[in-house]
């Protein structure tokens, strides 16, 4: 009977040590902003980047045909301004006609930014299509034809 408490007793003060020990170990799930993208449009993509009041929160590198990559950013206040979405063509002009607003002064977390090239053209110009989407509610989503 002692012998039975004493394994008992030995196995609870080791489930809790190791509980303890593994409340440190294992950190808590982050609640990035994330910025994904994808390229289906037959060719590669550009580098595109994703920036905020001046600056980049964000770089997708050149995607090949039918890739996709996944950006977790640390969380942020937006800036007055919205995001720009912006890429270099092949003879190095800069395109960053892409715009929108959203609610300055929120923080991004939760939320997802998903950025889809719909075409590459021959001297590198692309279509981008872009969603943006946000625990506030705000969605914001723009589709070329």
């Amino acid at each position: 009977m002692k012998k039975n408490v004493l394994i008992f007793s030995l196995v609870l003060v080791a489930i809790i040590a190791l509980a303890f020990v593994l409340r440190f170990a294992v950190s808590a799930p982050k609640e990035d902003f994330v910025v994904s993208g994808d390229n289906y449009s037959g060719s590669t993509s550009s580098e595109i980047t994703v920036s905020n009041g001046g600056k980049v929160v964000a770089t997708i590198p050149a995607l090949k045909n039918e890739t996709t990559k996944e950006i977790n950013v640390e969380p942020f206040d937006v800036k007055s301004g919205g995001f720009v979405i912006s890429y270099i063509d092949k003879s190095g002009k800069k395109h960053d006609d892409i715009q929108f607003d959203v609610t300055s002064g929120k923080s991004t977390m939760n939320s997802t930014l998903y950025i889809s090239v719909t075409e590459v053209k021959e001297d590198g110009t692309m279509n981008i299509d872009y969603s943006y989407s946000s625990v506030n509610g705000e969605e914001i989503s723009s589709q070329t034809n």
